[in-house]
């Protein structure tokens, strides 16, 4: 009797060893399914505990002008003066991504947004045309439209591209009224220099990223509604986190740039994802005569530090401020050291 029970016991243990084992096989290899949702979570009940009086700016007027190729541009406008701060955004965002410096500089500044071609709400161009001097007319336009006394240009990652593109083709042109350049989460460098992978990049481009990428530019609406599906997933949250922020964002924040890289058009997402492999401002470093503030996140994988070191070391009148624990939002993650630094250059800019 006694070795039945025995048995019986040996049995049951062993069928619950099976069991256990069973649950940890599912829970592992259903780990990387419901790790993005976690995250996601527990990034939604982080508070940076900074939004008293730091409030995203509500309204701000709404203007339109066109680029020399007849793109239809949208601009949005804060704020009044003579002196002006033309904000520009990256790849694949818009308008919103300048949501924590359009309200606090439009006390002192008309704050101009411009949402580069098909970005936002301008429109993607018919030829489908993102070149890098193209996205510098579009800036160009939004100037020339605001006419303002004297402006200083601040730009995002490709918006920084733009922006130094924009000094090398038109600085002559507004000598006396372009008081600086900032330079935020981007370098004067090829993209490849300072972004993770950049090596693996390089062998692939041109061939056979740049056909591939103009071929997902010509046919990219056949494939919008996909894109779209994906949009309000975890993994797309993830990939956005991951690629775009560093060790611990806010959620609200990386849902902020999820919305918009998921909504722009994939014509868009992939030419000026090439635009940004054409872009190559190095040789021209050397002679940009006005001030650039160079601000860069310390975990920024796109464009990293060492590339804005060099940059900045190639530029006359730079300046370098690195961000701790930032990724390549800056404006976002550590807005307000971030609003600091540049409140100081536009005083500094505008006051010689």
């Amino acid at each position: 009797m006694s070795q039945h029970l025995e048995r019986e016991r040996s049995r049951k243990r062993h069928r619950a060893r099976r069991g256990w084992g069973a649950r940890a096989g599912l829970a592992l290899a259903a780990g990387p399914l419901l790790a993005p949702g976690l995250l996601r979570r527990l990034d939604g009940r982080r508070d940076r505990g900074e939004m008293a009086g730091n409030e995203a700016a509500p309204g701000g007027v709404d203007l339109w002008t066109e680029s020399s190729d007849g793109t239809r541009l949208h601009l949005l406008s804060h704020g009044q003066g003579d002196e002006a701060l033309f904000l520009v955004h990256g790849w694949t965002c818009d308008r919103t991504i300048y949501r924590y410096q359009q309200e606090r500089f439009k006390r002192d500044y008309r704050v101009v947004t411009v949402e580069l071609r098909g970005h936002g709400l301008s429109e993607v161009p018919r030829s489908l045309d993102y070149s890098p001097d193209r996205m510098a007319e579009d800036l160009k336009a939004a100037v020339d439209l605001i006419d303002p006394k004297s402006f200083v240009v601040a730009g995002h990652s490709m918006g920084g591209f733009t922006a130094l593109r924009f000094y090398r083709l038109f600085g002559r042109e507004y000598r006396d009224r372009l008081k600086g350049l900032v330079i935020i989460d981007s370098s004067g460098l090829p993209l490849t220099e300072g972004i993770v992978l950049g090596g693996l990049l390089e062998r692939l481009y041109p061939f056979p990223l740049a056909g591939l990428l103009r071929l997902a530019g010509k046919h990219g609406g056949k494939l919008d509604g996909l894109k779209a599906r994906l949009k309000d997933t975890s993994a797309a949250y993830l990939l956005v986190r991951w690629g775009a922020f560093g060790r611990k964002p806010v959620g609200e924040e990386v849902e902020l740039v999820r919305e918009m890289v998921m909504n722009t058009p994939l014509a868009s997402v992939a030419l000026a994802a090439k635009a940004c492999m054409d872009f190559d401002n190095a040789d021209a470093l050397s002679r940009v005569e006005v001030p650039v503030l160079l601000l860069v996140g310390e975990k920024d994988k796109l464009t990293d530090v060492k590339a804005n070191r060099e940059t900045a070391a190639r530029i006359p009148k730079a300046k370098l401020v690195v961000l701790p624990d930032a990724g390549h939002c800056t404006q976002l993650e550590k807005r307000e050291e971030f609003n600091r630094e540049l409140e100081a250059f536009l005083f500094s800019s505008f006051s010689t």
